[in-house]
């Protein structure tokens, strides 16, 4: 089977989950309106930074940590920004794209955007497991992302992108279904989970190990080709209390599981991973 059906395949199946992060209308309306009381749009921003903890790789058996900015600027329809600063930008858990976003379509409950953003793919250095491995170039994304409030606290949506430079990045879906929970005016907690799917180009890449002569790895491991497929599932909560109007703090715990042939890959050391997250931003204009 190629990995085209098991894409869509998966896309029908999975449409139910989306992101650690998804936002609903209850919330945006609680927002202050992002438009001047002449119709014309204002320009807001965020600005921050976040410490985050996680696996070196997905299936890796080491750590790191990073210190990160959290930005982003929006006006209109128009985005640029950092993910977790752009998911900041509304009342504080609404998932939007990172990179430059226009936001093709919009309603209360139905949310349809295009992106291109930067892919930084992997480097031999994160892990000294990868230590031979071609590396895995970065690279530029365009996206396509749609989303549907079923609920006020109910979220799906569905994201598709595929690497436009020709670096071997290959095309990746991410389906997920997300809850909110108001625990108080200023607070809200968001559950989630969700799906993540490969073709046999992006899976490769990160899950592959090429052969050399005589049959072994490149980094002494035994050669591995994955196919396309779904690689990778996640459940996670996050949290974020608004200080004051323009100052919100967050916090994130995650875990994500390997799955399908990516799993299978000599890579994968730890198939299961933990992270977390925690941040502080400033927001304006809204």
């Amino acid at each position: 089977m190629t990995y085209q059906p098991r894409i869509f395949r998966g896309l029908w199946g999975c449409t139910v989950l989306w992101g650690l992060c998804a936002g609903l209308p209850a919330m945006a309306e609680e927002a202050p309106p992002s438009v001047h009381a002449d119709g014309s749009p204002k320009l807001n921003y965020v600005l921050g930074a976040v410490v985050s903890n996680g696996p070196d790789y997905a299936g890796g058996d080491g750590r790191s940590s990073h210190l990160s900015p959290s930005w982003a600027l929006e006006y209109g329809r128009f985005r640029l920004s950092t993910s977790r600063g752009s998911t900041l930008m509304g009342h504080g858990l609404e998932q939007r794209e990172s990179g430059a976003t226009a936001i093709l379509a919009e309603s209360d409950r139905f949310s349809l955007s295009a992106s291109l953003r930067l892919d930084n793919g992997r480097k031999n250095s994160d892990s000294p497991r990868l230590a031979g491995l071609p590396e895995v170039r970065s690279t530029v994304r365009a996206r396509v992302s749609a989303g549907y409030a079923i609920t006020p606290r109910w979220s799906v949506g569905a994201g598709l992108s595929q690497d436009i430079l020709g670096r071997d990045g290959g095309a990746q879906l991410n389906t997920s279904v997300s809850y909110t929970l108001p625990v108080t005016q200023q607070t809200r907690m968001v559950f989630g989970a969700g799906a993540s799917f490969g073709d046999r180009t992006y899976l490769r890449a990160r899950f592959g190990v090429p052969a050399v002569a005589g049959g072994a790895g490149a980094a002494r491991l035994p050669a591995y080709e994955p196919g396309g497929g779904l690689y990778s599932v996640d459940l996670g909560v996050d949290v974020m209390t608004a200080l004051n109007r323009h100052w919100v703090v967050w916090g994130g715990v995650g875990v994500s599981q390997v799955q399908g042939d990516a799993r299978r890959s000599p890579l994968t050391v730890r198939p299961t991973g933990y992270s977390a997250s925690l941040g502080l931003a400033y927001r304006c204009c809204r």
